[in-house]
Formats: C-alpha cells, structure tokens, sequence
C-alpha cells in the first residue's frame, strides 16, 4: 500500500492535537481541582454532581431561613421581656395604692406614671424590625398594629396570622406572634368572671375574686349580689341572676371578710355594705392591656376620697390586677412558645449544618481531582506529546529526495 506524504503529515497532525487537547484537559483539572469540568467527561457523576448541588443551596438557603427567623424570634423575646417589667410595674403601682395612705396629689403622680406606662406599652407593640415590618401586625407588616381611635380606644389593625419560614423539608417555623394574641386576647378577672361595684354605693364593702369550680367553663349570667336589712336590724345580703333574675342565695345574714359560693362561685366580701348596695359578678370578656391600663388610670381620676369612695376605688384595682396577672400570664405563655421555637430552629441549623456537610462531602468525592493521579497523568501526557512531536519531525525528513 502507497502511503502519500500527506497521509503521513495529517496523521501525525492528529496524533499531536490529540495528546495536546488531553494536555490542556489535564492541566484545566490541576488548575480547577475538579475531576469533571462538562457533562460529557462523566454524564453519570454530572448527574450526581448538578442533584447535589441543588440539596446543598437548598439546605444553606433553609439556614438563611432559619436564620431570619431567629432573629425576628429573638426580638420579639427582648420586646415581651419589656412589656412583662412593665407590666409588673404597673401590678406594683396599683397593688401600693390600695393602701389607702395616698392624698390626691400622690395619686396624681401615680396617674401621671400610668399614663407613661401606657404610652410605653403602645410603643411596644408597635415594634418595628429592621426592614420597617411591624412585629405584632400578622400578616399586615405594613401596617401600624395598634392606633387610637376617636373615642379613646386602642384598635388593632392587624390579622391573628403568624408569617411563617420553612427551615427544612419538613419543619415550617413562626417568626412572630400576632398583637391580637398578645395583646387583646386577655381575659379580665379572674379568667371565670369579673367583680365590680355600683357606682352609687355608700358603704364600704369590697370584693375578692375567689374562685369558679363548674362545670360548664364559664358563667351562665352575671349575678348581683344586693344587701339589705332584716327584722332585727341585721344586714343580710341576696344573690340574684341579672338576666333570670332568679334569685340564687336567699336573704342571709352577712358576715366581713364571709366567703359567699353560689353555683360554683367562691367571692370574698370585706367591709360594711349599706342597705341597697350592690357587687357585680360578671362573666369575664377578652380586653386588651391597654384598657386595662386606662381603667387603672381612670379610677385615680376619678377617685373620691370618702369610705366609699375608697371601697369603689378599691374594687377597681382589685379587678385591674386579676387582669394584668391574666395579660402576664398570657405574655409568659407566648414567650414560652417563643423559646421552644428558638429551640427548635437552633436544633434544625445543625441538622441542615450536617446535611451540608455530608453533601459537600459526596460532592467532593463525585467532582473533586485526585491531584497526585492527575498529576502523575499530566506528566505522562506531556511526554507522550513530546515524543509525538519528535517522532513527526523525524518522519518529516524521510524523502527518496535526501538519497538522490
């Protein structure tokens, strides 16, 4: 068979492109650390390679998940740390006027406190994060989660969602609680029902919030409890329903500081009713703090330094601390929820944070160069080319033209 000096030239081209595409192959991998530079060096490990890689930037991104929500976590926490001092603030101030040794100046300082610490409040439910997202609006975060309205009241604008952030495949973790929750859902009194005084009252009695032990959970009605006087001069005192107005205890002699029950009503009773007095016991509502502030504000103002005066004083204050142990109760409840939510974020950051690694390790094991096989290749590679290089130019050189 003839073989042309062409045949020869493009062959030994070939041979030499050949061994240097594979040079430069090899010495792309020593440069990237990477065993797989396309699909087609290993469409098998490219597979593994581009799954891999989507689990790793989807758990990293649950991190950053978690992350946020742990941070938003974390301020809400400090915010309810600061409502609870508050709070307990408030309690201390209210629990000191119903000594009875304060003089209406005294009072008005108090009432000026109050009325700070209610500002205070207000202040802290309206918590802003650092992107501007109001803390306690639900799903609202643009919108204030508290204002006043005309008459006074406090309003809340928001919704009783929680925003939520996925922090695994198969974990979803709030990030805040609603105003609503925190703030309004709170029962007054005792958490069964409320005591309170006819405003018209001239004796001295006071009432205690005992306790309610029947069943159904709550108060079919609310009751009054009217005194009264009997044939020998005795004051007596009658339980009676306000909607039924059937009456529940009958006329009976009144004792101070008497325990009266009544369909699972415990109530104390302390002082010196006069005849036609009456204490309310009604079943307990949902009112926000910061009603309850106001009414605590309210009844300083319009205190009436007389012994009934100070007994319908007293009332009050009794009533507006049941329910700021009820509004701190419900706030530690929410903080508590609060932290085994950190818990549960912080637990799921590892586990992604093993994920991760575990990944990246198979990852590794799937992309990376074996440098030292690589580089005992590449030297190999590279000699061969050179010999292919020497051996063209040798071949070059035979010609019958050099015997002639």
């Amino acid at each position: 068979m003839r073989i042309s000096s062409s045949q020869i030239t493009s062959a030994g081209v070939r041979q030499m492109l050949l061994r240097q595409a594979e040079v430069q192959h090899t010495q792309l991998q020593l440069a990237t650390q990477l065993r797989v530079l396309k699909p087609s060096d290993d469409p098998v490990a490219a597979t593994m390679i581009s799954a891999l890689n989507v689990e790793i930037s989807q758990l990293e991104q649950y991190n950053r998940n978690a992350d946020a929500a742990k941070t938003s976590n974390e301020l809400e926490e400090t915010v309810l740390s600061s409502v609870t001092d508050l709070l307990f603030r408030v309690r201390e101030l209210t629990v000191s006027l119903g000594n009875g040794t304060y003089d209406r100046n005294a009072l008005a300082n108090i009432g000026v406190e109050l009325q700070e610490r209610l500002q205070e409040a207000v202040g802290l439910a309206n918590t802003q994060n650092a992107n501007g997202d109001y803390l306690f609006s639900g799903s609202q975060v643009k919108i204030q989660a508290f204002s006043k309205d005309a008459s006074g009241n406090y309003i809340y604008n928001g919704d009783q969602s929680q925003r939520l952030l996925r922090v695994s495949s198969g974990v979803v973790e709030p990030t805040s609680d609603s105003g609503f929750d925190v703030f309004v859902n709170i029962a007054t009194g005792n958490g069964k029902f409320s005591i309170g005084s006819n405003v018209v009252n001239t004796g001295t009695a006071t009432i205690s919030p005992g306790s309610y032990q029947a069943p159904p959970n709550f108060l079919a009605e609310a009751y009054s409890i009217t005194f009264g006087t009997n044939a020998a001069g005795e004051t007596t005192y009658t339980v009676t329903g306000d909607t039924t107005a059937a009456v529940i205890v009958g006329a009976t002699v009144y004792q101070s500081d008497q325990e009266i029950s009544f369909n699972g009503v415990s109530v104390t009773v302390k002082g010196e009713p006069a005849a036609g007095d009456i204490l309310n016991i009604t079943p307990s509502v949902k009112q926000d703090v910061f009603t309850t502030l106001q009414n605590s504000i309210k009844a300083i103002n319009s205190f009436a330094d007389n012994p009934a005066g100070r007994a319908a004083f007293q009332n009050v204050l009794t009533n507006v601390q049941e329910t700021l142990d009820n509004s701190m109760q419900n706030i530690d409840l929410t903080r508590g929820k609060i932290g085994g939510r950190l818990n549960a974020i912080d637990s799921e950051i590892n586990t992604n944070l093993s994920l991760i690694i575990t990944s990246k390790t198979s990852l590794s094991d799937v992309r990376d160069l074996d440098v030292v096989e690589a580089s005992t290749r590449f030297a190999q590679q590279l000699a061969t080319l050179e010999a292919a290089q020497l051996s063209f130019v040798r071949i070059q050189n035979l010609s019958l033209f050099n015997f002639l």
